[in-house]
C-alpha cells in the first residue's frame, strides 16, 4: 500500500512540475519599424496558432522590384495580414527549463498580408501600391517578462501589385515588440 500511495504521489508531482504552457489567445499591440497595430493570435491544435492583425505605418512600391516604403511625415497606409504559424521545440524548451509563456518557441509560418494605398495622397508624395505579400518564414517568438514580448522572423516572399499585376521575390525579414492586452 505504501508503495502504491508513493507511485500516485511521484505520479501527481511530476504532472505538475512538468506542465506545459499551452498555447493561448493573446489580444496585444504591436510595434514595429514599419507601424502600429493590433493583432489577436489564437490557438488551431497543440502546434498551430493562427494570428491576425491589422494596423498603420508604411507600405509597398511594387514595379521594378520590390519597393518597402514609410516616410515619417507622409499619410499613413493600413495592412491586414493573417499569418499560421507551426511551432517545433516548445518541448525541447520546457526539458531545458526555459520559459514557454506568451506562446514563446520557434516556428515556421505562412503570412499573407494586404497593404492599402496611402490615405491621402498630395502632389509631392508617390503613391503607394495596394498590395498583396505573401511569405515563407523562420521565426521566433520570446517573451521579455509578463506582458512584452520579441518576435523575429526570416525568409522569402512574394509580393504584388493589385493595380498593375506586376510582381516581385523579396527577402522577408521582421522584427516586433508586442505588449499583450489579455
Amino acid at each position: 500500500m505504501k508503495k502504491i500511495f508513493l507511485l500516485i504521489v511521484f505520479v501527481i508531482s511530476s504532472s505538475l512540475f512538468s506542465q506545459q504552457e499551452k498555447l493561448q489567445k493573446q489580444f496585444k499591440v504591436d510595434f514595429n519599424f514599419m507601424g502600429l497595430g493590433f493583432s489577436y493570435e489564437v490557438p488551431l491544435s497543440e502546434k498551430w496558432v493562427v494570428d491576425l492583425s491589422a494596423g498603420v505605418g508604411g507600405g509597398y512600391r511594387i514595379n521594378n522590384g520590390f519597393k518597402a516604403t514609410w516616410v515619417f511625415n507622409s499619410h499613413l497606409a493600413s495592412y491586414f495580414k493573417s499569418e499560421f504559424k507551426r511551432y517545433y521545440n516548445r518541448e525541447k524548451r520546457r526539458k531545458k527549463g526555459k520559459r514557454d509563456i506568451n506562446n514563446s518557441g520557434s516556428y515556421i509560418a505562412f503570412q499573407t498580408k494586404y497593404n492599402s494605398r496611402r490615405f491621402s495622397l498630395s502632389k509631392i508624395t508617390a503613391p503607394l501600391d495596394n498590395a498583396l505579400l505573401n511569405e515563407v518564414h523562420w521565426g521566433v517568438q520570446r517573451p521579455f517578462d509578463e506582458r512584452w514580448l520579441f518576435n523575429f522572423h526570416a525568409g522569402v516572399g512574394y509580393a504584388i501589385d493589385l493595380n498593375s499585376s506586376q510582381g516581385s521575390l523579396y527577402p522577408a525579414l521582421g522584427v516586433k515588440f508586442s505588449y499583450k492586452i489579455f
